[in-house]
């Protein structure tokens, strides 16, 4: 068990690692970068809880 501890612990600070590691921390946040609004967020603007009235 201390030996998996220890190639794992290894594999992940090798330097041919990074890039690899660094692209897959940015997956969460990959939807956030679309400006364009979907159409949920859009109904979601109409159906508001009656606190936006024009």
């Amino acid at each position: 068990m201390l030996l998996t501890f220890i190639g794992l612990f290894i594999w992940v600070l090798l330097p041919g690692n990074r890039k690899r590691f660094d692209e897959a921390s940015k997956l969460p946040f990959a939807d956030e970068d679309n400006d364009s609004p979907s159409e949920d967020s859009a109904s979601a603007d109409i159906t508001n809880d009656g606190r936006n009235e024009k």
